[in-house]
């Protein structure tokens, strides 16, 4: 495989890792609150739930990929601690059930009578089907599944946009809008992400690279593989802002996760509901994908030292997922800013002084 068609596959990889559930709701619910002045919501926005996570990306190829490596500054004890609250919040008890309901949130518009614990358990047996294939992960979601959500989305923002409704002026000073920019880039819970996300990617890059490649050229590559994926987040985060934003007055009422499908409704006609709806889904399934997989070889390896299957573990935890997802999005949402408001600043410290850590790869300490 090439030099540019690895970067491209990383990096299209990462957008879809990181564009998960979080990163379809909470741009049109900025847009739809700071509406005419959104562009200083965006730009708090880019700084928490784009540039932030990256550096952490970098940071953690810096390491090598090796969680341990990563966090050798906290010891043997704080590693583990950090991995788990980590681990436990972006997979089955946090983001993984977000993701779910907010696929949910799509086709419940269209089929309003569905109930969620049919879809949730549909969603979480595709789960498990596409986990079971841990060793193709990057490829799977870079090669199958980003083509098809980037297009949805790019359509879905392009027509969406085409055809909006003039934009509504707020009173809202320009330091507000960009601190709350700031505030709501932390609910990505991106950063979180960012070390499981770059596993996958540096074992991706030292697989598919020519053999004997330096430190530093993986380096570069990761920063190119980042600086496309990051691209592309940002292309598509001011879209959605832009379209939460014009359709304020479409989504009053409406539970956030909602606001997509209802977008796309007002827009495109009743048509469009199951291309947002299937965009939804395929768009958090790349993402709790991910995570599921990373947070299974975490309770399999780090909790369970091995002593049971892997496969075990693995449907353990897409069963954890399907569980909390019967909580509902707005429990969910409030377990997570608890602990988000105090975690994410300190995460954003550590991950800003790996970075420029003079030593990434030094050994862990006890």
């Amino acid at each position: 495989m090439s030099s540019f068609r690895i970067v491209l596959t990383a990096g299209f990889a990462m957008f879809s890792m990181f564009f998960g559930s979080g990163n379809l709701v909470f741009p049109l619910a900025a847009g739809f609150k700071t509406q005419g002045m959104f562009s200083y919501t965006l730009i708090g926005w880019i700084i928490t739930a784009v540039i932030v996570p990256f550096i952490g990306v970098m940071g953690f190829i810096r390491s090598e990929g090796n969680r341990d490596v990563y966090y050798s500054n906290l010891g043997k004890s704080g590693a583990f601690a950090i991995n788990f609250l980590i681990f436990m919040l972006v997979g089955p008890f946090g983001v993984v059930p977000r993701c779910i309901l907010v696929s949910f949130g799509g086709f419940n518009l269209m089929y309003p009578s569905l109930p969620v614990w049919i879809f949730s358990g549909l969603f979480s047996l595709g789960l498990l089907g596409l986990c079971w294939q841990r060793n193709r992960l990057v490829e799977i979601i870079g090669v199958f599944l980003t083509p098809f959500k980037l297009g949805g989305i790019a359509f879905l923002i392009c027509m969406g946009l085409w055809v909006a409704p003039p934009m509504q002026q707020v009173s809202m000073a320009v330091k507000e809008c960009f601190g709350y920019g700031l505030e709501i880039g932390y609910q990505t819970m991106d950063l979180m992400g960012a070390p499981l996300i770059a596993i996958s990617v540096y074992e991706f890059l030292k697989k598919k690279s020519k053999a004997g490649l330096s430190k530093k050229e993986l380096f570069k590559m990761g920063t190119l593989s980042s600086i496309l994926g990051g691209g592309i987040l940002c292309a598509v985060y001011y879209g959605f802002m832009a379209l939460g934003a014009h359709y304020a007055a479409d989504l009053v009422g409406l539970g956030q996760e909602q606001y997509l499908a209802a977008i796309a409704q007002k827009a495109l006609g009743s048509y469009a509901l199951p291309i947002v709806s299937i965009t939804l889904a395929v768009s958090c399934m790349a993402t709790a994908t991910l995570l599921t997989t990373m947070w299974t070889e975490f309770l399999y390896k780090d909790i369970l030292k091995k002593q049971i299957n892997r496969h075990i573990c693995l449907t353990a935890s897409v069963c954890m997922g399907f569980a909390m997802s019967m909580l509902g999005f707005g429990k969910i949402m409030n377990f997570l800013g608890s602990i988000l408001e105090w975690l994410y600043p300190l995460m954003i410290i550590y991950a800003v002084y790996k970075l420029v850590d003079k030593n990434p790869t030094k050994t862990l300490h006890a």
